[in-house]
Order: structure tokens, then C-alpha cells, then sequence
């Protein structure tokens, strides 16, 4: 049986990494629908202004979306993990004592 070895330090980074790319995407995202309340408002006059507008409401704002979310989704899962390992450390140890 091979046993299960965790770097907690690399972890908590790659968790801190993941909070900061949703983080990110956040601030990305409010500012994507500002722009495309600016065309809408009329900044780019014209369906040149309303597609691009639509382009970044509708597409881009899905994918950001989503993305944000996976971002979302694997901080939870590392930390899961962290958890689970930690937990699964201090249960071992407690049968050894």
C-alpha cells in the first residue's frame, strides 16, 4: 500500500492562487459589464455598438462566467483535500498513541 504524501505548503499556495484568480475574474467581469453598458449607452454608435455590447454580455460574460466558477470549484476541491489529509494524518496518529 503507498502512502499518501502531501505537501501542505504547495497546497495552500495553489489554493491562495485559485482565490485570487476568481478574485480576478470578479473585478474582470464588473468591468466587462461596464463596457458594454458604455456601447450600449452609445459610446460605439450604430450595430457596430450593439454587437459589441451583445458580444461582451452575452459570450464573453458566459465564459467568464464559467470560468469563474472551475476557479471557484478548485479552491473547494484542494482544500477538500487539505481536510481530508489532515483529518485522515490525525486519525492514524491517534491509533498509534
Amino acid at each position: 500500500m503507498v502512502d499518501v504524501k502531501m505537501n501542505y505548503g504547495s497546497m495552500e499556495k495553489m489554493q491562495s492562487a485559485f482565490k485570487q484568480a476568481h478574485t480576478q475574474l470578479d473585478n474582470s467581469m464588473t468591468e466587462m459589464k461596464k463596457l458594454a453598458k458604455l456601447m450600449e449607452d452609445g459610446a460605439l454608435q450604430g450595430d457596430g455598438g450593439v454587437s459589441f455590447g451583445d458580444a461582451i454580455s452575452r459570450k464573453l460574460m458566459k465564459r467568464m462566467k464559467a470560468l469563474h466558477e472551475k476557479m471557484q470549484q478548485m479552491e473547494g476541491d484542494i482544500q477538500g483535500a487539505i481536510v481530508a489529509t489532515r483529518d485522515g494524518v490525525s486519525t492514524a496518529q491517534s491509533r498509534f498513541k
